[in-house]
């Protein structure tokens, strides 16, 4: 799989994640909902490291997407009810961009465990290359 394929594929996955825990925790305001506490936002801190360790670069995207997507569904069921967004609805953008920013830091613990992981391989490759070189060269 390639590193844009990777890319396209978290990127739809972290807009299915937003949606679906709002949706999930209890729709219009799920931000009351103690399972939006206790349960989507742990879930998505796990899955934003996920993200970072398998999105190649910009890494702040995917908490913007998540949380972004979350603000969208909001506003969308919202109006699929008939109510406008509420006079809080700022203050709820707000807290969406808060909690975006706190979720930056599973996101690139993610990407510092794939640069780790790839140093690695790149340092085992080259041993591997050096042995190999070594061994066959004559005394």
């Amino acid at each position: 799989m390639t590193a844009a394929t990777r890319d396209r594929l978290v990127f739809a996955s972290s807009i299915a994640l937003g949606v679906a825990g709002w949706a999930w925790a209890g729709g219009k305001e799920a931000w009351d909902r103690s399972t939006y506490w206790s349960v989507v936002l742990p879930g998505t801190y796990l899955a934003l490291f996920a993200f970072g360790t398998l999105g190649s670069r910009s890494a702040w995207r995917w908490p913007a997407l998540v949380f972004g997507a979350q603000l969208a569904t909001m506003l969308a069921l919202s109006a699929a009810r008939g109510e406008g967004p509420g006079n809080l609805a700022p203050l709820g953008a707000v807290l969406f961009a808060v909690l975006a920013g706190v979720c930056l830091a599973p996101t690139y613990l993610g990407v510092a465990l794939r640069r780790t992981r790839q140093r690695r391989a790149r340092a085992r490759f080259a041993a591997a290359a050096r042995r190999a070189e070594f061994q066959t060269r004559e005394p």
